[in-house]
């Protein structure tokens, strides 16, 4: 008998390293390392809050957002660089909305916290991205 949770796990996991290694392809990891860890910690105090995060993605997809229509369109998305906000078109209707975006930043914090104190340290960070990079 097969065991769906396994296989959608499975799967989950395919696709999350599928993405990381596009990511890691498709990226300078010296330009998501420490001057990007210092544009989300607004407060310079070594770690990335929740909040900080969250005022990151909304400063993020205003930026992007160059139409300023609410939603980002493949090529808005092709501008960025770090290539973050591609695996947030979870609808896959080729769009990604604010509040897709959000929820793609609230898995990347919750990724990112290793130790799971609610709060990100550049090494935490750091150690992240050089994961994704391996792949």
């Amino acid at each position: 008998m097969i065991n769906h949770a396994k296989v959608v796990t499975l799967i989950s996991c395919i696709v999350l390293f599928s993405v990381a290694y596009s990511f890691a392809q498709q990226t300078n990891l010296q330009d998501i390392s420490t001057p990007e860890f210092s544009k989300i910690d607004k407060d310079h105090n070594g770690f990335i809050s929740s909040t900080e995060m969250q005022a990151y993605q909304a400063d993020k997809f205003k930026e992007l957002d160059k139409n300023n229509n609410g939603y980002l369109d493949a090529k808005e998305l092709a501008a960025d660089k770090t290539k973050m906000l591609q695996p947030a078109d979870k609808n896959k209707d080729g769009n990604v909305n604010q509040e897709e975006s959000a929820a793609q930043f609230k898995q990347y914090f919750q990724e990112m916290d290793k130790n799971k104190d609610g709060q990100i340290s550049e090494a935490e960070y750091t150690d992240y991205w050089k994961m994704i990079h391996r792949f």
